[in-house]
């Protein structure tokens, strides 16, 4: 019995770890009549942005706070942030530790200039808008800026130092073109992030109530290309978000940052929906749906937030094209076409009866080569839905299976559990809380969870089918 609870205790212990992974989130206020500063968010869930643990307020009273461009060092000891001020492409990089901290026992009270340039050059006196920082792995924090009488975009970095707190060694690494496009008048709110691969995700938003928000992206064999102020880096657009509702944010979209499972984190700015959400689902016809607020603290003036998780894929590895599904006799039949795959393993369908509650009826898997493709795949899947889903018989089974290579003098235990599950088996063939009876239904609704090759999860939209019949 001892290599029985062994086995269990293993199980558990690692599902334990898995579901209590929680991530800490910086967030920049810079709206005055709420107060500007710098929030720490604590016990953050990846999976829906919840805030489980403390928010922790500091530099309340350095009004140099009042930013939209912030980051975060690689090794998440200090931030990384640019004043929103009139400027004509002069800016000052400021630092401050992140707290609280172990090595940070006062709250810092103001942040420290520690870089001081000019972008555009001396003869340019056109003002820039500073809305975009985002902090690379090996150290180094770029910038998207856009000049605003013409719309120019450009790009630069300056390298950071995780262990003091100071920046050097700034560089312009030339103009950016939107998919060809060069320039961009409506470039305004925003936000940029890194992967752990340098891969580099740019957030875009209109500065009007209801504005578009797009998230556009450039590799890192393309990023590394940009080596002077001749450089033309284009980007690509990558996902369209909107709300659940699937329309535009009310406010304006202001902030993007990585967690430590893939997931995107997206801050939004204002009093109706302003709040932190999340992004963990799958990319249908280019669209993504941003879900919560998770959070909703000092929405007014959410400016921007920052993390120092780089994972290496995020949790957006496909792009639908379309996901169809209809019952027809007794067969469900789901077709689906992906425009772009990354990293992936399958694809599991689920089946529900009334949208909330779903069960695995089966697997696809990719037919991308190595899990990746940027060409259009389609996909089909058929299921007989006449019959329930049994889930716990096959469980059971499965544990006794175990139990019998675990240790042969289990066998008792072993017919026990066999007897078990078949009564299980038999009773989830007529009836069951762990399964799904679509007889007599008229419509079942259906999503698609795609699967990475690292085990990580997403849903595609929920879509109903109904009998053709």
């Amino acid at each position: 019995m001892k290599n029985v609870f062994l086995f269990l205790s293993l199980v558990l212990g690692s599902f334990s770890t898995a579901i209590a992974q929680t991530d800490i989130l910086y967030t920049i206020n810079n709206d005055f009549s709420v107060g500007t500063g710098i929030t720490q968010l604590s016990n953050v869930d990846p999976n829906n942005a919840t805030v489980n643990g403390t928010s922790t307020n500091y530099a309340t009273g350095d009004f140099t706070t009042n930013s939209a461009a912030m980051a975060m060092s690689a090794n998440g000891k200090f931030i990384y942030y640019i004043e929103q001020t009139t400027n004509t492409g002069n800016f000052d990089v400021r630092s401050i530790p992140a707290f609280p901290d172990p090595g940070v026992p006062t709250a810092p009270t103001a942040g420290s200039v520690v870089l001081s340039e000019d972008l555009n050059g001396a003869a340019n006196t056109n003002l820039l808008y500073f809305r975009r920082l985002g902090t690379s792995p090996d150290g180094w924090a770029y910038m998207v800026t856009t000049e605003e009488t013409t719309g120019q975009i450009y790009l630069s970095r300056f390298l950071t130092d995780g262990n003091t707190g100071a920046a050097s060694n700034f560089q312009n690494l030339g103009t950016i073109t939107l998919d060809g496009t060069p320039l961009s008048p409506n470039f305004n709110n925003g936000d940029l992030v890194l992967d752990g691969a340098g891969n580099m995700y740019i957030l875009v938003n209109l500065d009007a109530t209801g504005g578009d928000a797009v998230i556009y992206h450039v590799s890192a064999a393309t990023l590394a290309a940009a080596t002077g102020p001749t450089s033309v880096t284009n980007l690509t657009t990558k996902y369209i978000i909107k709300n659940e509702s699937g329309v535009n944010f009310q406010g304006l979209v202001t902030g993007l940052a990585l967690s430590s499972t893939g997931t995107f984190y997206v801050a939004v700015q204002g009093p109706t929906d302003g709040g932190i959400y999340y992004i963990n689902s799958g990319v249908q016809a280019g669209v993504v749906t941003i879900k919560g607020p998770g959070n909703t603290a000092n929405n007014d003036g959410l400016a921007d937030l920052t993390s120092s998780y780089f994972p290496a894929t995020t949790v957006l590895p496909v792009t639908y094209n379309t996901i169809e599904a209809r019952i027809q006799g007794n067969q469900l039949i789901v077709n689906w076409s992906t425009l772009s795959e990354t990293n992936n393993a399958r694809f599991d369908i689920e089946v529900s009866k009334n949208g909330k509650e779903f069960v695995n009826i089966g697997s696809v898997a990719t037919k991308a080569t190595n899990g990746n493709s940027d060409a259009t795949i389609e996909y089909s899947f058929t299921k007989t839905v006449d019959l329930p889903v049994a889930v716990m018989g096959i469980s059971l089974f499965s544990l006794a299976a175990i139990l019998l290579l675990t240790n042969r003098r289990n066998k008792g235990l072993f017919s026990i559990i066999m007897i078990l599950g078949a009564g299980l088996t038999f009773a989830s063939c007529s009836k069951s809380s762990d399964q799904v009876d679509v007889s007599g239904e008229s419509k079942l609704f259906v999503r698609i969870v795609q699967v990475d090759k690292d085990g990580k999860k997403s849903a595609s939209k929920v879509i109903t089918a109904y009998r053709a019949d």
